[in-house]
């Protein structure tokens, strides 16, 4: 088989191409694109296509209404297999994207008015729940946002990915004032399932009205990265634990009695390890983090198939 060269107009990588097609996808960022296209001088295609606001906002629903379930693949194993199967199936909807901002003239505003559809209907859709169903519907969504469609934008729409998650973000905060949605790329959150996410801590920190930053989740932090992953041992038990804390966040949010629960797991183990670290009692800790883990996934971990 004989090959041409081209150059995808997304992300400009360097292709070959197989002679006698009209369309491929590029292999580095996963998007269709016509062979015309990538023979096409770059500074012809620099001059992208008009996008009207009703199909930008078009797009971005299709970008969070597609997802199904987002706690169901967040794990370890399935996470980056999923991510990169999203945004191979995603590859025109984030094209759309970068091409509406980069047809508007001053794009700031219209992205702003692009997002509301989408956060109104998330609305709409959780208007008819109350209490931990609510809360689990905004969970997902929460989730859906941050590890799906954030990355996405940062990685594969080169000019305009952070100022459509800025006009998210913004628009998201005003119409659910107590979410703070943060970006991160698809390798970070990867990263984290081993040393940046704290499940059961920040659940349990958020019930009681903590912030992110707030003494208790830094010092349970630290005593993670500075102490429990510095030991083969440690290292291990704080890699099940990632394994096994979301199912558990998950499947607690869902119960009448999630407020009861966290507040337990405050009591009976997240504050007497606060006490612990702060007296030196390092070894103490970390039989009872050991033992909370054994424990809560005895009572509440079920296996998302």
């Amino acid at each position: 088989m004989e090959f041409i060269k081209g150059t995808c107009p997304h992300c400009k990588g360097e292709l070959q191409i197989p002679q006698g097609r009209e369309t491929i996808l590029c292999m580095y960022c996963g998007k269709e694109i016509t062979v015309r296209d990538a023979q096409t001088p770059q500074e012809t295609l620099s001059r992208p296509k008009p996008v009207t606001e009703e199909e930008a906002a078009g797009a971005l629903q299709n970008l969070l209404f597609g997802i199904e379930d987002p706690m169901q693949y967040f794990k370890k194993a399935l996470y980056m297999d999923f991510y990169n199967k999203y945004v191979y199936e995603n590859a025109n909807n984030l094209a759309m994207l970068e091409q509406f901002y980069l047809a508007s003239g001053d794009p700031r505003e219209a992205m702003g008015r692009v997002a509301e559809p989408l956060v109104a209907r998330v609305e709409s859709n959780m208007s008819g729940l109350r209490g931990n169903k609510k809360e689990q519907r905004q969970m997902d969504y929460n989730l859906s946002m941050v590890v799906y469609i954030f990355p996405a934008l940062l990685e594969t729409n080169t000019q305009s990915g952070q100022a459509w998650i800025d006009a998210l973000a913004a628009t998201w905060k005003a119409h659910f004032p107590k979410t703070e949605l943060k970006a991160a790329t698809s390798k970070e959150i990867n990263a984290g399932f081993k040393y940046r996410f704290c499940y059961i801590t920040t659940a349990v920190c958020e019930y009681q009205n903590k912030t992110d930053d707030c003494y208790e989740l830094t010092l349970l932090r630290s005593f993670r990265d500075n102490y429990l992953l510095q030991s083969a041992e440690g290292e291990a038990m704080v890699h099940e634990y990632y394994d096994v804390a979301p199912s558990i966040v998950k499947h607690i949010g869902r119960r009448a009695d999630a407020a009861q629960i966290y507040q337990n797991i405050w009591q009976q183990y997240l504050s007497p390890c606060i006490r612990m670290i702060e007296n030196e009692q390092r070894e103490e800790c970390v039989d009872l983090y050991r033992q909370m883990v054994y424990e809560l996934k005895d009572q509440y971990f079920q296996e998302i198939q």
